[in-house]
C-alpha cells in the first residue's frame, strides 16, 4: 500500500560504499528545477562544441552530442548533478569529511554507481505514486453494469433519422 502524503522534513538515502546522504524533499518544482539546469547545461556544451567545430579546434575533453546515447548520458549525469545539488544537505561515510558543497555533491555523485542509485531513491515515492495512480484502469465492462449501479444514461432510439438534405 502507498500513501499519498509526502515527506516534508529532510530524509536518509542510503548509497553505495557506505555513503548516506540527507536530502530535502522533492518537490514538483524542485525536479522541473533541476531539468530545466540541466538542458541549459548540455544547450552551454552544445554551443561551446559548435563554436569549436566552427573554428576547427579540437573537441577535448566534451562529450560527442552527435552520438545520442552520449548525449541522453549526458543529459541524465547533469540531471543527477542538479538534484544532487539542490537536495543534499548533509552525509556520512566520505572519507576527510569533506563540506556539502556543489563541487563536492557532484563528485561524489560521479562515482559509478552512487549517482544513479540517487537518482532512483530520491524519485522511489514519485514514481510509486504515478505507478499507483496509472494501476486502476477503466472498467472492461464499463460503468453501466449491475455491479455499478444503474444506467446513467439511456439507450439511443432504435431507428436512425437520415440527415437533412441541403437546400
Amino acid at each position: 500500500m502507498i500513501t499519498l502524503k509526502q515527506p516534508t522534513e529532510p530524509f536518509d538515502i542510503d548509497l553505495p560504499y557506505g555513503v548516506t546522504v540527507t536530502v530535502k524533499p522533492l518537490t514538483t518544482a524542485s525536479m522541473a528545477a533541476a531539468q530545466s539546469a540541466a538542458r541549459r547545461r548540455l544547450e552551454a556544451i552544445e554551443s561551446q562544441a559548435r563554436e569549436r567545430e566552427e573554428s576547427g579546434l579540437p573537441l577535448d575533453g566534451l562529450p560527442d552530442l552527435h552520438n545520442e546515447e552520449e548525449r541522453d548520458g549526458f543529459l541524465q549525469c547533469q540531471l543527477v548533478y542538479e538534484l544532487a545539488a539542490r537536495h543534499v544537505t548533509a552525509w556520512t561515510g566520505i572519507e576527510d569529511d569533506p563540506p556539502v558543497t556543489r563541487e563536492n555533491v557532484i563528485a561524489v555523485m560521479d562515482l559509478y554507481p552512487v549517482g544513479e542509485q540517487f537518482l532512483q531513491k530520491l524519485t522511489l515515492r514519485q514514481m510509486l505514486l504515478n505507478a499507483a495512480k496509472n494501476g486502476s484502469g477503466l472498467s472492461a465492462i464499463g460503468t453501466s453494469s449491475q455491479a455499478e449501479g444503474p444506467d446513467t444514461a439511456k439507450p439511443a432510439g432504435k431507428k436512425a433519422r437520415p440527415a437533412r438534405k441541403a437546400e
